[in-house]
């Protein structure tokens, strides 16, 4: 059962909850999840070997041209992704946190993949009222 409006508002105050695009940070939270955290291990060898050990073979083989240019963006822009998704990656939490606080989830769902956004659901609701 949903907490009443009155003490929902209290708690957005101590909690400093907030309206956000939830659900389109949950989105996004799953994509950057199945890039990160990969089920199979040759994805997760693929993945280490963008991330680290080519811009190093790069760097240290002399003379980059221009076609390794293309392999380092794709690097950045994987470690900008990263960064990205460890800062969802605590949001996320939170909002585990504080649903679980107020007795949530008030729904739920047997997919893991589904399960982040039970609990953006819920932090839309927490911040609607």
């Amino acid at each position: 059962m949903i907490p009443d409006s009155s003490l929902i508002k209290k708690m957005n105050q101590g909690l400093h909850i907030s309206q956000k695009p939830y659900f389109e940070l949950a989105h996004e939270y799953l994509g950057l999840r199945t890039v990160f955290l990969p089920n199979d291990l040759i994805d997760l060898g693929v993945l280490i070997f963008d991330l680290i050990l080519y811009p190093v073979w790069i760097i240290f083989s002399g003379e980059p041209s221009l076609m390794d240019m293309f392999p380092l963006m794709k690097c950045g822009q994987l470690w900008r992704d990263l960064f990205r998704f460890q800062e969802l990656s605590t949001e996320v939490w939170y909002w585990k946190l504080v649903v679980r606080l107020v007795g949530g989830p008030w729904i739920s769902t047997n997919d893991p993949d589904y399960h982040t956004l039970v609990y953006a659901d819920a932090m839309t609701r927490l911040s609607c009222v």
